[in-house]
C-alpha cells in the first residue's frame, strides 16, 4: 500500500509525526527504531519525506488510521481499492467521544490524543469554560470553531482528516 501512496499523502503523514511534539515517553514513538524515535522527538522534519527511514511512521499511521473506523467505512474503502467484500462482521474497537466534536475517534479518554475529526487534543478537561492547556482555548470555543470552521481552531483547519466524519461513529444525539 505504501508503494501506491501519493508523494503528497506520504509527506502529510510524515509531517504530522513531526508536528505533534512527541516525547520519548509517548507510547506512539516507543515502538519506533531508536534513530527515528530521536528524530521525531526532536521535531525536526526531514528534507525528504520519501526516505525509507521514515517507512515505520507511514506504516504506523496507516494502521492507526483504521483503528475504530466503522464497518461501513472499511467496506467502502476496500471496495474503492477493488476488493469486493459483501459484509464485515464484528464491532470496531471501542473508542471514546472527542469532547470537542463528539465523534468517537479517540482510543482513550484524557490521553492527549488528537482527534482526527476536529484536531482537539484531549487533555481530560471537560469544563467548557476552563482553558485547555494544549489547545490554548476553552472547550466551548473549540466546539464553536468546529461548527464554524470544521476544526477546533483556525491553525488546524488544514490538518483535519477530511474523511474522518465518515470514518468514525457520529456523536450521540
Amino acid at each position: 500500500m505504501m508503494a501506491e501512496m501519493e508523494a503528497s499523502e506520504r509527506a502529510e503523514i510524515v509531517a504530522f509525526w513531526f508536528f505533534c511534539g512527541f516525547s520519548e515517553a509517548d507510547p506512539q514513538v516507543a515502538v519506533l527504531p531508536d534513530a527515528l524515535r530521536t528524530l521525531v522527538c526532536r521535531g525536526v522534519e526531514p528534507a525528504d519525506p520519501g526516505d525509507s527511514l521514515l517507512d515505520p511512521l507511514v506504516h504506523s499511521s496507516l494502521i492507526e488510521d483504521l483503528y475504530g473506523v466503522t464497518n461501513a467505512f472499511l467496506q467502502q474503502a476496500l471496495t474503492e481499492r477493488g476488493l469486493i467484500v459483501e459484509q464485515i462482521d464484528g464491532a470496531p474497537e471501542p473508542t471514546y467521544a472527542c469532547p470537542c466534536c463528539g465523534y468517537y475517534s479517540l482510543g482513550s479518554e484524557g490521553g492527549y490524543e488528537i482527534c482526527a475529526v476536529c484536531f482537539w487534543e484531549d487533555d481530560g478537561e471537560r469544563d467548557p469554560e476552563q482553558v485547555s492547556g494544549p489547545n490554548h482555548q476553552t472547550l466551548a470555543a473549540g466546539r464553536q470553531n468546529v461548527l464554524t470552521l470544521g476544526a477546533c481552531d483556525l491553525a488546524t483547519v488544514e490538518r483535519v482528516d477530511r474523511q474522518a466524519r465518515q470514518r468514525y461513529r457520529a456523536p450521540q444525539s
